[in-house]
């Protein structure tokens, strides 16, 4: 005997959105990048400048996005460890955190592995390396994360 039920389906996407938006809602967002005034180069530029310059590029630096391209890439692994650990019984909060980190991760491996478009000799020369987003290490070193809570 067959037993009809109206259950609807559930599309994963859908789901998948009503939960970031309740942790959004209930618990806030995870901010990952650079934060003004966390470090400076000597000289005295803060390191939120040399990451826009680098990401986004000037009439002397080329264009070499990391940042969305670091993001993209780390989203989908990211978001459903975050659903799947709370789901299985995690602090909204400790989940949060557990997201930003994995973010953080996801940008810097960006930046090491970069490599288009190549440094200039003269550049390669100057550094002493042909990684374009590495020079010293405090531009990588200081990507971050923090909890914003609800508005």
């Amino acid at each position: 005997m067959d037993i009809k039920t109206n259950i609807p389906k559930v599309n994963k996407n859908d789901l998948l959105d009503a939960v970031l938006e309740k942790l959004k809602l209930q618990f806030g967002t995870v901010d990952v990048g650079f934060f003004v005034g966390s470090a400076k180069y000597k000289g005295g530029k803060d390191v939120t400048q040399v990451a826009r310059d680098n990401d986004k590029g000037t009439k002397k630096i080329p264009e070499r996005p990391f940042m969305i391209p670091a993001g993209n890439k780390a989203a989908n692994k990211t978001i459903n460890i975050t659903v799947n650990s709370i789901a299985g019984g995690m602090d909204e909060q400790q989940a949060l955190s557990r997201a930003g980190i994995m973010f953080k991760n996801a940008i810097q491996r960006e930046i090491t592995n970069l490599k288009e478009p190549p440094n200039a000799e003269s550049t390669i020369e100057k550094k002493g390396s042909s990684n374009p987003l590495i020079d010293t290490g405090l531009m990588r070193s200081k990507v971050d994360w923090k909890l914003r809570p609800p508005k």
